[in-house]
């Protein structure tokens, strides 16, 4: 008995977690991190995601994405937590690819925020 008893103890400690958490995909997401428009994607209540595409001022209206896993859904593809492909509709086979340029998606689709990126980036110089 006392060498089954070690070999299920061994076999506990050494064995990976079963359930595996997905990585955070919160975040403002572009593909160019220098552009004031991109992909604002926000964790709901029931940890899913919800996607809405922003420009320089605002998103425009409601999630074009409402409920989405994105691990598991063949809308994205992804490459790291870092970086994601959104599948195109247009081209078979193709993804638009984007980068976390932040982990608050507060900061997309915020017209304040960018002012204040803005004139900290800006060359003092030149006011």
């Amino acid at each position: 008995m006392r060498p089954f008893v070690v070999l299920l103890s061994l076999l506990i400690t050494s064995s990976p977690t079963f359930a595996e958490e997905s990585p955070d995909f919160s975040g403002a997401w572009k593909r160019d991190c220098e552009k004031n428009y991109g992909l604002k994607i926000s964790r709901t209540e029931d940890n899913s995601y919800s996607v809405a595409f922003c420009g320089p001022s605002s998103c425009g209206g409601p999630a074009f994405i409402a409920k989405t896993p994105i691990s598991g859904d063949p809308k994205f593809k992804i490459v790291s937590e870092a970086e994601i492909g959104l599948r195109r509709v247009d081209i078979a086979d193709a993804w638009l690819m984007y980068r976390r340029c932040s982990r608050d998606p507060a900061s997309l689709g915020n017209k304040d925020a960018v002012e204040r990126l803005q004139e900290a980036s800006s060359d003092p110089k030149q006011k």
